[in-house]
């Protein structure tokens, strides 16, 4: 009986499946090969999106399993910039005379979606296609035992974080990052050992370090595994001993059922670069105080920290493009099919270029977008996101997004004629320590009257660590500005220009 179920179920889902797939092809009207490529490019991601949901909802501990299901979701990412770069292409010939739409960031020969079209007789739109398309079957015909086995797996009793739904409430793209880990988390020593395992996170700015690390503490598995999780900044580090911790920092978990001098986890985040001999007697005292199997991560924009580390450091880079476009496309259109609004879909790949793979830029453009699915506001965002890139390289020589990583000044335009400069931002990661401040959108609509030195959040995050970006802004006539200097500094000083 159980099998017949199983039978009328599987019909079932296959008959959905194919009027899902069939829905959504009858958008490709290219009567050529390339059009039937593009056809099965289609068809095919739409399998490997179901088979990749469903692993996210399922906890993965093989490492080679992870390491499969990671080399298909950049597979999929790749395939789907593909798909929409030449749809993008598409739309960009038929609405060549439509002046609403800014041509400032129009794609250049050293673009990978124009290099689909760029030589003669379409041979690298070929080829690139062709490669996706090989990859992705070849990787296909792979996937039955991992599908098998996949079902042994237990599933994650929660909604999955992978799916469109949820996409801005989850940490994207660190999948096989998030792993390693927690797999060094859960290694056990030898108890005679007394050194304690120390791995390094290193990354630039914004890149989401914090991120990382927050979502691996709150992971269940690392939770039950350490009686106390502390989170701690790396400017409290000096030469007293650890035993000061219990004073400092954040506990982000403690468990004293397991008894107090069980295994602690410490994650210290630096700022700035930390002196060796300061660190060496940090460690040497943390050494003697922790329980055994107790672990360190520590976490810095500096690569200097990685001779700290007791294993390999953890290097993180911003997402690839294919993946970016992903993350801003799925965040952006939400549940709205994006293959039916093709000209504003161009419009979101272009604004996705010029945010240079920033989280914050992409969720503070996204929530500005979906207030309106009209091409006329979407080319206003478009076009407001031009003159603040071109602003800051005629100031500063450089993309904002670019300069931000950089702790260098950067440009945020107001209006037409006026504009702040601003040189660092403090986060908030408590809900109460964010004062009660004015918002970006009442900034730029001047729905408040701002006077001398004010605070703007930008953005809230909704992800652990659930961060708050605050800039502070000194309001100015002049037409100079002082910059100042230093990465330390609590507040960023801005200036507001008239032009």
């Amino acid at each position: 009986m159980a099998a017949f179920l199983n039978a009328i179920k599987g019909d079932i889902a296959n008959r959905v499946v194919g009027f899902v797939i069939d829905k959504c092809l009858t958008l490709l009207t290219l009567p050529t090969t390339e059009g039937t490529r593009l056809h099965d490019l289609q068809r095919l991601l739409l399998r490997v999106r179901v088979i990749i949901e469903e692993a996210e909802g399922r906890y993965i501990i093989n490492p080679v399993m992870a390491y499969q299901l990671n080399i298909l979701r950049k597979e999929m990412y790749r395939g789907y910039f593909i798909l929409d770069s030449l749809r993008s292409l598409g739309q960009e010939e038929l609405t060549a005379k439509d002046h609403d739409v800014s041509t400032s960031f129009t794609l250049s020969k050293f673009n990978p979606a124009k290099r689909l079209s760029f030589s003669a007789g379409n041979t690298s739109m070929e080829k690139d296609l062709q490669q996706v398309l090989d990859n992705l079957n070849s990787i296909m015909d792979n996937m039955g035992e991992f599908i098998t086995i996949l079902n042994n797996y237990p599933p994650i009793y929660r909604q999955p974080y992978s799916m469109h739904l949820y996409i801005g409430k989850c940490m994207f793209g660190r999948h096989m990052e998030m792993d390693r880990v927690i797999d060094f988390l859960m290694q056990i020593d030898n108890p005679s050992v007394k050194a304690i395992d120390v791995l390094p996170i290193v990354g630039p700015k914004y890149v989401g370090k914090s991120t990382l690390v927050a979502h691996v503490y709150n992971d269940e598995r690392v939770r039950n595994h350490f009686s106390r999780i502390v989170v701690i900044s790396g400017d409290e580090i000096d030469n007293e001993s650890l035993t000061t911790l219990k004073d400092r920092g954040v506990i982000a978990h403690q468990d004293n059922a397991l008894g107090k001098n069980d295994r602690l986890l410490a994650i210290i985040e630096f700022s700035r670069d930390v002196d060796e001999v300061i660190w060496n007697s940090f460690y040497s005292s943390a050494c003697a105080f922790l329980g055994s199997n107790s672990k360190m991560v520590i976490t810095s924009k500096s690569n200097k920290i990685m001779k700290f580390g007791s294993t390999q450091a953890l290097v993180l880079n911003f997402l690839p493009q294919e993946a970016y476009w992903y993350f801003f496309k799925i965040l952006t259109f939400g549940t709205v099919d994006s293959n039916d609004y093709p000209k504003l879909e161009k419009i979101a790949m272009e604004i996705a270029r010029g945010m240079k793979g920033s989280f914050i830029g992409a969720n503070i453009h996204s929530l500005v977008l979906k207030k309106n699915f009209v091409a006329k506001h979407w080319c206003k965002v478009l076009e407001g996101l031009k003159n603040n890139i071109q602003k800051n390289i005629s100031l500063f020589g450089e993309n904002p997004y670019i300069l931000s990583r950089k702790d260098k000044p950067a440009a945020w335009i107001i209006d037409k004629d006026k504009f702040v400069v601003y040189s660092q931002h403090r986060e908030c990661i408590a809900e109460d320590n964010v004062p009660a401040i004015i918002t970006r959108d009442d900034f730029v609509s001047r729905s408040v009257k701002c006077e001398g030195e004010i605070e703007v959040l930008l953005w809230r995050s909704h992800i652990l660590p659930f961060k708050s970006y605050v800039v502070t802004c000194t309001m100015s006539q002049n037409y100079h500005f002082n910059y100042v200097n230093g990465s330390m500094s609590i507040f960023c000083h801005c200036y507001l220009f008239t032009t």
